[in-house]
Parts: C-alpha cells; sequence; structure tokens
C-alpha cells in the first residue's frame, strides 16, 4: 500500500514539473507604442501575422525570431478598435493565438481576437 501511494505522489509531482515546463502564451500585449504579439514555434522558418489589420495580407508583418526560448515577436502600432487575426507558420499553416480569445471566422474555423481600447 505504501509503494502505491509513493508511486502516485511520484506521478504528481513529475506531472507538476512537467506542466510548469511548458511555454507560456501570453496573447497580446497591448502597450503606449502598439501592440506586442509573440508566438510559439521553435522550429518554424518564418511566421508571418495577417489579419483584419493588414487586409489579411501574410506578406505584410513578419515575426522576428525565434529567441532562444522559441519565441517570435512582433509590435504592430495600431489604432483602438477590434481586430480579428491567425499567424501564418511557413507559409502553409494557418494557427490561431493560443493565448487569445478566439471567434467564429464563418468558414469552420477561428480567428484570434484582439481589442484595443486608447483612452483620448
Amino acid at each position: 500500500m505504501r509503494r502505491i501511494v509513493l508511486t502516485i505522489a511520484m506521478l504528481m509531482l513529475v506531472s507538476v514539473s512537467i506542466t510548469g515546463c511548458e511555454p507560456k502564451h501570453p496573447g497580446p500585449e497591448v502597450r503606449s507604442e502598439g501592440v506586442y504579439f509573440t508566438f510559439y514555434a521553435p522550429e518554424a522558418k518564418n511566421i508571418a501575422i495577417a489579419g483584419s489589420f493588414n487586409r489579411w495580407d501574410s506578406h505584410k508583418d513578419m515575426l522576428t525570431g525565434p529567441d532562444k526560448a522559441g519565441v517570435w515577436s512582433i509590435m504592430m502600432p495600431l489604432p483602438g478598435g477590434r481586430y480579428e487575426y491567425l499567424f501564418l507558420e511557413d507559409g502553409t499553416t494557418w494557427k490561431p493565438d493560443p493565448g487569445a480569445p478566439s471567434v467564429d471566422d464563418g468558414f469552420g474555423g477561428r480567428n484570434s481576437v484582439v481589442v484595443i481600447e486608447r483612452k483620448p
């Protein structure tokens, strides 16, 4: 019985350790100079962001990276408003932002959403 309890305790510790090591997906961060977008994709060759703010042009806004943690990023000077967007990995795979809310895109998929409230 003691061996079973110790085994369960060890599995719980391993589970907590693994969960704590997962990459964080903070979502877009609204700053005074714009919106800071990040996307975790350490194996990607390039990441673009496309959305209602750039007429869904997947060639216009490329993220820089990845950094040592595998995170790509871009600062976008956006005015206040509500924007839908997706990340495009290696020019082939559309991916939502795991750190942002999403809405139905009307075609069976989901778009990420960021709302920017600027004070006058």
